[in-house]
C-alpha cells in the first residue's frame, strides 16, 4: 500500500494545453497536474476563467517515472478522505513552526479546516502559539470567523496594545481561544 499525503495549494496557472504545476507541502519539486483529473463540471468552467490564485484545491500525488503528478483531487474539504486529515493538521501546525510556506497561504487552509470541523480547540492553540504567527500577530485575523472577530472586538487594537507592551501574547491568545466560536459559528 503506498503512503498518501494530503497536499494543499493555490493554482496560480494552467497553461493552454491544461495542465500546470502545484507546489508541495511534501515534496521540493512542483507537481504535475492535469486539467483532466477534474470530473467536477462547475470546478471545471471555474478554472476555464482562473484568476491568478483564486483556486484552492487539495490534492495526493504519486512518483511516475521519477516526477510527481497529481493523483487524486479535491476542492473542498468535505470530499476528502477522512484518514488524510489528521496528518494534514499536524503538517500544516508544522509549517507554522518552520516558517517554510507563506504565512497567509496557510492562513487560509486554517480557515477552511476551522469551517469543516476538523481542527480542534487543542490544534487550533497550537496554531496561535507556533512560531511564525507569535512573528505576525495579524495572520490570527484571517484564520478567524466574522462572529469570532466580533466577539473580540477589534484584534487589531488588541495587536497594537500587545506590541506596546501592554499585552503578552499570551494574554491575546487567551482573549481569541475564549471567544472562539462553536462548531455552527465556524461555517459562517
Amino acid at each position: 500500500m503506498k503512503e498518501e499525503y494530503l497536499d494543499y495549494c493555490r493554482v496560480k496557472k494552467i497553461f493552454d494545453k491544461g495542465y500546470g504545476f502545484l507546489t508541495s507541502l511534501y515534496f521540493p519539486e512542483n507537481v504535475f497536474f492535469h486539467f483532466s483529473k477534474i470530473k467536477d463540471p462547475t470546478v471545471k468552467k471555474e478554472l476555464e476563467k482562473l484568476n491568478r490564485g483564486a483556486v484552492y484545491l487539495f490534492y495526493t500525488s504519486e512518483a511516475v517515472k521519477g516526477k510527481r503528478r497529481v493523483d487524486k483531487i479535491w476542492f473542498d474539504l468535505k470530499d476528502v478522505e477522512p484518514s488524510l486529515i489528521n496528518p494534514f493538521v499536524m503538517k500544516i501546525i508544522a509549517e507554522l513552526d518552520e516558517s517554510k510556506i507563506n504565512i497567509f497561504e496557510l492562513t487560509h487552509v486554517i480557515f477552511l479546516l476551522r469551517q469543516a470541523g476538523v481542527l480542534n480547540k487543542n490544534q487550533f492553540e497550537k496554531v496561535l502559539n507556533a512560531a511564525t504567527v507569535r512573528k505576525i500577530p495579524t495572520a490570527i485575523i484571517p484564520m478567524l470567523t466574522k462572529n469570532e472577530l466580533e466577539k473580540i472586538g477589534n484584534l487589531d487594537e488588541l495587536i497594537e496594545m500587545m506590541q506596546d507592551d501592554n499585552l503578552s501574547y499570551s494574554g491575546l491568545i487567551k482573549i481569541i481561544v475564549e471567544n472562539l466560536a462553536s462548531g455552527e459559528d465556524t461555517q459562517k
